[in-house]
């Protein structure tokens, strides 16, 4: 007689957060590298400069929630120049640059480390300072504003990077 297969229960993964931070030299080199071709690109007012930061993972950043996404490479700077509110990129540059120069915190999920921008991301409304609101302003789009109605938190941005330097996600949070 065969035996029945075990069943497998899912065990949550603890999460340890470390920081806020804002000294950039406690990150590793790789985020220290992504980060900084990302905020070279957001300098110029060109969506296009972009491209290089995002094609340079084997997989696409997620930008965006499910179904709205970009599903290509080739059309990840499209999506985002057609959800700035200028429709050329630059209102989600300048959000970029206050998502990647904002606070960030080392969050540990299991074996895995991400590098998460803004800290405030990870903290409850009620808690945010007055810094931190004013940099939370800088970090939502227009757009997004006109699109969502949204109650409670603000539609702002937030972005990932993990510990090999992928950058993993951008996009309201």
């Amino acid at each position: 007689m065969k035996k029945p297969a075990p069943i497998l229960k899912a065990v949550p993964v603890q999460e340890i957060v470390e920081g806020p931070f804002t000294d950039i030299t406690l990150l590793p080199p790789r985020v220290a590298a992504m980060r900084e071709k990302i905020l070279e690109a957001s300098s110029t007012f060109d969506i296009e400069k972009l491209r290089p930061a995002i094609e340079r993972n084997e997989v696409m950043p997620l930008f965006g929630r499910a179904g709205e996404r970009p599903r290509t490479f080739a059309t990840a700077i499209e999506f985002l120049r057609t959800h700035s509110y200028d429709g050329k990129g630059r209102e989600i540059l300048m959000v970029l640059e206050a998502v990647f120069t904002a606070t960030f915190v080392r969050v540990k999920r299991g074996p895995h480390v991400i590098y998460i921008w803004p800290a405030f991301a990870l903290i409850p409304m009620q808690e945010i300072d007055a810094d931190q609101g004013e940099t939370m302003l800088r970090c939502i789009a227009f757009a997004d504003l006109v699109r969502d109605g949204f109650t409670g938190r603000p539609p702002y941005h937030r972005g990932e990077i993990g510990e090999d330097g992928t950058w993993h996600a951008f996009g309201v949070s």
